[in-house]
């Protein structure tokens, strides 16, 4: 292979490279759009029923004795 065959070797590489961490990116992308939207919509409908948000830490003294 000569030096005119290892620099198209090297364009398509990194060209499948780009497409691939297109596909990559927009997938991921999408994922993090869609958790949000679930996360926005359960919010959302804790709010509406006069509940607080979720807390992952466990509840303070003051907050048991009440």
């Amino acid at each position: 292979m000569g030096k005119f065959g290892t620099t198209l070797l090297k364009v398509a590489v990194l060209t499948g490279g780009a497409i691939l961490g297109a596909i990559v990116g927009r997938f991921v992308d999408e994922a993090m759009v869609k958790r949000s939207a679930e996360q926005a919509e359960y919010d959302r409908t804790r709010y509406e029923q006069g509940l607080g948000p979720v807390s992952l830490q466990p509840p303070t003294i003051e907050e048991q004795q009440q």
